[in-house]
């Protein structure tokens, strides 16, 4: 398979290209699996198969990294490691300690932990985004402000005091949900930075997918939404709170903040069913945002059920071999868009094991599980309509 110069230009020197491999069992309902974490990583399968246990322990187990002690003098030692990441798994989801009695969740040895282990530089800053964004995005303010009015009420003398603190203080949801509510109670503060990486890829994000700009009153968080004018149209649209706006512009709101204001080369963004309330044509354009992402340097992972998604990614893989570059253009392709299936690594979540998909450099990614569903409607409707044909002469 060969590369285009331009695409190879467009490739950012990317950490985990190198891969590093996880071990999990018992691990909710995957009682075992093996996956890589690769620069694009996709997690497959039916409802209640794991994806997002799987998507929190490698969420809790590359956050880890970066706050685990160590000696600048000494790499990590890989079973210790190991052994803090599964004793903290209650912790990460907020559970029981007997929910996790025989789990664990490993990373293997190889060159990809070993670089890492060596150097608290390679350590990569990681963001998830979870699929209880959108409603998120519209209460945050309204769980911060219970917490502020159950602590007020504290001070009265017939409060048992331990008792109550306990309980505000204490997230009702797993770890990076919890994380997420007080990401977005920091926005102010957060729209100090700006990530030079990413700002021209927040733009295709307002451009492209939601057809409107973002703006975060510094002084009370609050978010608005102010869609596009339309072209020959007098009067500008007006500024909206986020409450008013469509599905897909609270969804996509996380993933714009995040890029405009903090993603750096080099980190990881986990995205849980970005097609969130999505339309297929929005759809397909994610994925090219997506590997655009990757193209930039930074990690991805995303948890999906979007048969759109994963053909439109097929497509940027079939399109990196030089014999159909031509094809590039024709169809409205950008180099940077383009992904080398090396990069890539996808996962059938099913039958309580993970498996990988084989990923073809002609065909890309062989997503049986949704072939078989959209067969079996497409032979079902068939049958149907010549049915009726045949009936009504």
């Amino acid at each position: 398979m060969g590369q285009s110069e331009s695409h190879e230009e467009a490739q950012v020197t990317n950490p985990i290209s190198h891969g590093l491999h996880f071990e999990a069992t018992n691990l909710g309902t995957v009682r075992r699996g093996r996956f890589t974490h690769r620069p694009l990583t996709i997690f497959c399968g039916p409802n209640n198969a794991g994806k997002t246990w799987t998507t929190y322990a490698l969420y809790h187990f590359l956050s880890t990294m970066a706050t685990f002690p160590r000696d600048d003098e000494e790499p990590l030692e890989l079973k210790e490691f190991n052994r803090h990441v599964t004793e903290m798994l209650p912790f990460l989801f907020n559970s029981d300690h007997i929910q996790f009695r025989r789990t664990t969740f490993h990373i293997a040895d190889g060159p990809g932990w070993r670089e890492i282990a060596r150097s608290p530089r390679m350590t990569p800053d990681v963001f998830l985004m979870p699929a209880e964004r959108s409603g998120l995005h519209l209460f945050f303010r309204e769980l911060s402000q219970r917490r502020t009015a159950l602590l007020h009420h504290a001070s009265r003398p017939s409060i048992r005091i331990h008792e109550l603190l306990r309980d505000v203080m204490r997230s009702r949801y797993a770890l990076p949900i919890a994380r997420y509510i007080d990401w977005l109670n920091e926005l102010p503060d957060l729209t100090k930075d700006q990530s030079e990486d990413f700002h021209q890829l927040a733009e295709k994000v307002k451009r492209d997918l939601v057809k409107g700009a973002y703006r975060v009153s510094r002084r009370t968080g609050t978010v608005y939404f102010r869609p596009y004018q339309i072209r020959g149209e007098k009067t500008r649209a007006i500024a909206m709170g986020l409450h008013l706006t469509s599905g897909a512009v609270k969804s996509l709101f996380g993933l714009w903040f995040y890029l405009e204001h903090q993603a750096k080369a080099g980190d990881v963004l986990m995205l849980d069913e970005p097609e969130l309330n999505i339309h297929p044509e929005n759809q397909r354009k994610i994925a090219r945002l997506l590997a655009r992402l990757v193209n930039a340097g930074l990690n991805v992972t995303i948890s999906t059920h979007s048969d759109y998604i994963v053909r439109e990614l097929n497509i940027l893989m079939m399109l990196a071999n030089e014999q159909v570059s031509h094809l590039r253009r024709r169809y409205g392709y950008d180099n940077l868009e383009i992904l080398n299936p090396d990069d890539v690594g996808a996962y059938l979540f099913d039958r309580q094991t993970i498996t990988p998909f084989e990923i073809n450099p002609t065909s890309g990614i062989s997503a049986t599980t949704f072939d078989h569903t959209i067969t079996d409607a497409n032979e079902i409707t068939n049958e149907i309509y010549y049915e009726l044909r045949s009936e009504l002469g």
